[in-house]
């Protein structure tokens, strides 16, 4: 009896420390549409926001803030729900950084993703102000997806096909995982535009599918770890775009690849620097 009593206490516990935040722990609005709230702010000086799915039986669809902790909390913990459609969370533009964040997972319900976190304030990339937790493998409905200067706990990339189809010099890619700890990154068949890791230390490898036609989004550009990139056999040609100041001639400007690759892109007709030249 008491073993049993004992363990529905830990389950209220453990269900009590898992429930989403009461509303008076955000800032909201409604949204244009009258359809849903977008939460706008944290509240409260939390350690932990667990965002709730629907506020008074009005579903949650967005979160859109910029948000940089709290002075005297040095660990926030952000957890999103279900039926979520847009995250964008930035610390870029108003100082530095109050706080550590740690973002437990995206929900697969998510069609937007922007999260940016504080490079202009970052010592080097063992030092992040925003960590991700969980993979990217289980987003089916995302249409656009950016993290830059993100820690990610899963550190091997896949690209998926539907992220890849559109690039031009305004808007970039739909995605960017610029600044951020990748180690390896696999641009899935179908992927017409690849780039998108300007500045990414970690990075060792990148695999370049048959369909590519195009790097932008800054390429590849200060990826100085970057030693092998696998590219198919009858892949004959890509173009190079300028990016937002980067220029096509730079998209792979310090990197790490041996003179064997740096000859196989010279017949793809990229005629651009390599390591620090």
């Amino acid at each position: 009896m008491k073993k049993t009593l004992a363990f529905v206490v830990l389950a209220l516990v453990a269900a009590l420390s898992f429930a989403a935040n009461s509303e008076k722990d955000f800032y909201f609005k409604i949204s244009d549409d009258a359809e849903s709230i977008i939460i706008t702010g944290f509240k409260n000086n939390l350690k932990a926001y667990d965002i709730p799915a629907a506020i008074e039986d009005v579903p949650v669809s967005a979160v859109e803030t910029e948000f940089l902790g709290f002075s005297d909390v040095k660990e926030i913990s952000l957890s999103l729900p279900e039926g979520l459609k847009n995250f964008s969370l930035t610390q870029i533009y108003s100082g530095k950084p109050l706080s550590h964040i740690t973002i437990n997972g995206l929900p697969s319900s998510l069609e937007r993703c922007n999260i940016k976190a504080a490079a202009l304030f970052k010592d080097s990339q063992t030092q992040f102000f925003i960590k991700l937790k969980g993979t990217l493998d289980n987003l089916p409905n995302l249409k656009k997806l950016v993290i830059t200067d993100v820690e990610f706990e899963h550190k091997v990339i896949t690209v998926k096909k539907e992220w890849a189809q559109r690039g031009n010099y305004s808007d970039g890619l739909d995605y960017d995982f610029c600044g951020s700890n990748i180690e390896e990154i696999v641009f899935e068949e179908g992927c017409l535009f690849i780039g998108g890791c300007r500045g990414c230390k970690n990075l060792r490898k990148a695999s370049i599918p048959s369909t590519a036609t195009t790097i932008g989004g800054r390429g590849f550009i200060f990826c100085t770890s970057l030693s092998e990139l696998v590219i198919p056999e009858f892949l004959g040609h890509i173009n190079c775009i300028d990016s937002y100041m980067v220029s096509a001639d730079e998209v792979f400007r310090e990197t790490a690849l041996p003179i064997k690759t740096q000859v196989r892109l010279r017949k793809m007709g990229y005629s651009g620097s390599f390591g620090t030249e």
